[in-house]
């Protein structure tokens, strides 16, 4: 009885005009965000230019819809809602930078300055502003199932639906970042003080203490919703949020990376707590999030260096990691 091939894992180098600065996957689509402004469109399993869109003033976030079908860019001024199918962009230019954060319904919320949009993935229409005030926004991202959005303005977390503000919270210092949990029932916030803080739809709150007294300056939860990544100073800190809510507190592990801001990613799929690294050393980094513990760091179960600097990375399915250097290198490979 003959058996179907494998298909073999993507294992590619290309080599961009400028500084990679983020990326995302979707599906067999890669995008890239470069420092200058370019946003290369790539095929994930041969690594070949499938389209590019430029960015004026640069783009340093980048993220696809949950369906693939749009890529968010933003940057320091402006964003653009780019539909990979047929090409299609809204753009706008902005006095002030920008970020955005995806809901499960293909609506993208982008904050820039004092203000925050809503709008429809698939037809670029705006559908509600939010916020739209003189206080800068910090961070957003969708709660209650995307029924409504939360934004760090002045310290405090508001969130708000079509309607109006639902809800408000205030923390012991300033919050600055935010990480919304898969039912929408949370919040992780972090900002001017150290530790996390969390906050339930019915009024629960919880502190996770970090071991060091270092500030946080990035969130980021695995797709599940179990585990939670702080970085800080460059360093991460893991939590398993199973235990939150019990009589066990949830306890931070400690993972002996040097990363850059936003250089960590949770693998898709529940096979694990596994999180990839990219550090300034160059270093990319697979980690099990079980091992260590507050006294004793992990090491990493897979580490090579690519060469330069990292500057971006993220899974491609469970299996291939897709990273991005300082030399402008964008590489896909399956840690060994």
């Amino acid at each position: 009885m003959a058996t179907r091939a494998t298909r073999p894992a993507p294992d590619w180098e290309r080599q961009v005009d400028d500084v990679p600065a983020a990326l995302a996957v979707s599906g067999g689509l890669c995008v890239v965000a470069c420092a200058r402004g370019g946003v290369h469109l790539l095929d994930v399993v041969t690594g070949q230019a499938i389209a590019k869109l430029w960015l004026p003033g640069g783009a340093h976030r980048v993220g696809f819809s949950p369906d693939g079908a749009v890529a968010a860019v933003a940057g320091p001024c402006g964003y653009a809602l780019w539909r990979v199918a047929d090409g299609a962009v809204l753009m706008r230019a902005t006095d002030d930078p920008a970020r955005f954060a995806w809901a499960d319904g293909n609506l993208c919320a982008v904050a820039y300055g004092g203000s925050v949009v809503v709008y429809d993935a698939a037809s670029g229409v705006e559908r509600w502003r939010p916020v739209d005030g003189a206080v800068p926004v910090d961070d957003l991202t969708w709660f209650d199932r995307g029924r409504s959005v939360a934004a760090a303005v002045g310290g405090d977390v508001y969130a708000y639906s079509a309607r109006g503000r639902v809800a408000a919270w205030s923390y012991p210092a300033p919050v600055r970042v935010l990480a919304g949990g898969t039912d929408g029932a949370w919040l992780c916030a972090a900002g001017d003080g150290p530790g996390v803080f969390i906050r339930g739809v019915g009024g629960t709150s919880e502190d996770l203490p970090t071991p060091t007294p270092a500030l946080i300056d990035g969130l980021a939860l695995d797709e599940s919703g179990q585990w939670l990544a702080a970085q800080s100073d460059g360093g991460l800190t893991v939590w398993d949020l199973a235990a939150r809510g019990g009589r066990m507190r949830p306890k931070p592990r400690r993972l002996d990376a040097s990363i850059g801001l936003g250089v960590a990613a949770w693998r898709p799929t529940a096979r694990g707590a596994v999180i990839a690294t990219g550090g300034g050393d160059g270093a990319v980094a697979v980690w099990d999030a079980r091992a260590g513990s507050v006294r004793r760091a992990a090491s990493p179960s897979v580490r090579w260096y690519a060469g330069a600097p990292v500057t971006a990375l993220a899974w491609a399915g469970s299996e291939v990691l897709v990273y991005a250097d300082a030399a402008g290198r964008v590489t896909a490979r399956a840690p060994e």
